[in-house]
């Protein structure tokens, strides 16, 4: 942790995150900062799912968080957001990169607002709730179907297959086995994930429930938003990362849950404009948007 101290140091900051990325990179998938041309109230995170990009949570920040006068920070997570679609980059990545990218968009975030919230989605949920559990900058996070477990593993198994996907062999595997690499909702994402990059995020869910948290103020607000009809995530794993960080507030009340449910039949995704609920999201953002605080947020 190295949070910017100023606007000016936030925008060089900005500069490093946005650095990273190299020509290799999608030109929609690259990090992203918006600012208010100086220090605004609040500033928000926004982490994107597992293999998908920055580009997942264009609308909210812009056609929302920055209309309403809020700072926003964007990070592409390591390994992800390559031209080539059928990259090999989600192998290299470890739990601690993932960690850094993460410290370093919170870092990002303390110059450019007197409070930072984070968001989460997915693989971005887990981050959010180890940021929540370690960075006294957050005050408010919100887990958006985080990747503690996945659907088809029993939570108390995450912790050993973690660790053995992180040191065997990697195995690649399409998230649909009929379309393959024709995958393309959205056309920005992967259409296939690592089993070594699935355990370097199940290890940070991990850590964050078992590991003896970092902050030492309260946590300000937590948001919990499950979908009974998920089916890449558990809901017990969820419920099981909710409940450590619920201990960090200084109320429990200031925890908020909210559940979509079965016979709403949305699919895990319920961000991204161009994703599986793509066609449904004039359903799913005003329910969204008020979670979000953004009371007024609409379908792109």
């Amino acid at each position: 942790a190295n949070p910017g101290t100023s606007y000016d140091d936030a925008l060089a900051r900005a500069d490093d995150l946005m650095g990273i990325d190299g020509g290799d990179i999608n030109p929609v998938c690259r990090s992203r900062v918006y600012d208010q041309g100086g220090r605004s109230e609040v500033a928000v995170v926004l982490l994107h799912g597992f293999t998908n990009c920055p580009q997942q949570w264009d609308a909210v920040a812009q056609a929302a968080y920055v209309d309403a006068g809020y700072s926003v920070v964007v990070p592409r997570l390591p390994g992800h957001g390559q031209q080539d679609r059928l990259s090999g980059a989600l192998s290299s990545i470890t739990p601690q990169q993932l960690v850094d990218t993460a410290d370093l968009a919170v870092d990002v975030a303390a110059g450019l607002g007197d409070e930072v919230r984070v968001v989460g989605l997915s693989g971005g949920g887990t981050l959010a709730g180890w940021l929540g559990a370690n960075r006294d900058e957050v005050t408010e996070v919100t887990l958006i179907a985080p990747l503690v477990a996945p659907k088809v593993l029993p939570e108390v198994l995450v912790g050993p297959v973690s660790r053995a996907f992180r040191h065997t062999p990697d195995i690649s595997l399409w998230w649909d086995g009929d379309k393959k690499e024709t995958l393309d909702t959205p056309p920005y994402a992967y259409p296939r994930y690592t089993l070594r990059s699935l355990g370097a995020f199940l290890a940070v869910g991990r850590a964050t429930q078992r590991a003896d948290p970092q902050r030492v103020t309260d946590l300000g607000a937590l948001v919990v938003v499950t979908n009974e009809n998920d089916a890449a995530v558990s809901n017990a794993g969820v419920a099981a990362m909710a409940d450590s960080l619920e201990v960090l507030l200084a109320d429990p009340t200031d925890r908020v849950d909210y559940v979509f449910s079965a016979d709403q039949g949305f699919k895990h995704d319920v961000v991204d404009p161009e994703g599986e609920n793509a066609d449904r999201l004039d359903e799913i953002y005003p329910v969204l948007g008020p979670l979000l605080g953004l009371p007024d947020l609409t379908a792109p």
